[in-house]
């Protein structure tokens, strides 16, 4: 008998360790669950938030009211300012896919196509809205999609129509007015005129030259965006140039710099005639929601003071 209730206070302390120990091996399970460490992806962590990369965009989501919704954007991103205090995480060819880990988005949208951060997504199984604006229809069309995506259908719609109310101004403005032929430079590396970057008339810049009144050279060119050469530039003898420098904040003498490079050139008529203007604004080239402005700008440079009546108010 002895023996037995030894054994048997034995078992009793026995089971006593063995309930304990799996409680709290049950508490220790329930804590990393609440902190998210774990096996997968994410580690369990509740998505939340959204994260952009593309300035454009990332503007547009915040004209839509939807900023506070973002958490993080592009190392590019920097409109509205309070897109310039969020954390970054990196551009097209470096991503910091670290950083977006650690932050876990619900959503992250770019401009066009991350490869890098396309395949992390698919890997992690977060999704990407992947949104190309390179035109007045496209831009139109991506802000449809961000307010179904963003459930602010209505907002988008008064977005779209500030925009085209903005762009009828500025054709209305000018329908009367003589056009000029307009050599676009989105951009040059050098001051040799060896390489002049330009675009074709499906991009969304020449399509707002068009507004203003103005004829791009170029915009039967078969691709669009393409370098074109000096002697093209002559052959096609355009009447202005408005040579894009966004937001690079440049001096008057460095202004003066690149207008005398074009003096190589000197039969152009734009040469002949001084029409060689600078476009610094940030946004210049940026289809967002503020191409109206730009449209704006583009018309006083083709014609002057030009007055807009019906210019609608915020």
């Amino acid at each position: 008998m002895r023996w037995l209730y030894i054994e048997g206070r034995d078992v009793m302390q026995l089971s006593r360790s063995l309930v304990s120990g799996m409680a709290k091996f049950a508490l220790l399970g329930a804590v990393m669950l609440v902190l998210g460490v774990g096996c997968g992806g994410q580690g369990g962590k509740q998505r939340k938030g959204i994260i952009i990369m593309g300035p454009h965009i990332t503007e547009t989501v915040f004209a839509l009211k939807q900023g506070h919704r973002v958490i993080a954007v592009g190392e590019l991103d920097d409109y509205p300012g309070e897109a310039q205090h969020l954390p970054k995480v990196g551009g097209y060819l470096n991503p910091d896919l670290e950083q977006i880990t650690m932050l876990s988005p619900e959503l992250l949208i770019v401009a066009g196509k991350y490869p890098k951060v396309t395949e992390y997504a698919e890997i992690n199984k977060l999704r990407v809205l992947s949104l190309n604006m390179d035109s007045l229809a496209t831009i139109d069309q991506g802000i449809i999609v961000l307010g179904h995506e963003l459930q602010c259908p209505q907002k988008a719609d008064r977005l779209r129509d500030r925009i085209q109310a903005e762009i009828q101004a500025v054709r209305n403005a000018v329908k009367d007015l003589p056009r000029s032929k307009v050599l676009i430079i989105t951009g040059r590396p050098s001051h040799d005129l060896n390489a002049l970057n330009t675009v074709n008339g499906s991009s969304f810049v020449s399509e707002l030259v068009q507004v203003a009144g103005g004829d791009n050279v170029f915009a039967d060119s078969p691709q669009t965006y393409f370098e074109a050469s000096k002697e093209s530039v002559v052959m096609n003898a355009p009447e202005v140039i408005l040579e894009f420098h966004c937001g690079e904040g440049l001096t008057q003498s460095q202004q003066d710099a690149y207008y005398l490079d074009w003096k190589a050139l000197s039969t152009l008529p734009a040469i002949q005639g001084g029409r060689v203007y600078f476009i610094t604004e940030s946004h210049g080239m940026r289809p967002g929601p503020r191409v109206g402005e730009v449209a704006q700008l583009m018309a006083r440079l083709l014609h002057g003071e030009v007055l807009f009546p019906d210019w609608p108010k915020e």
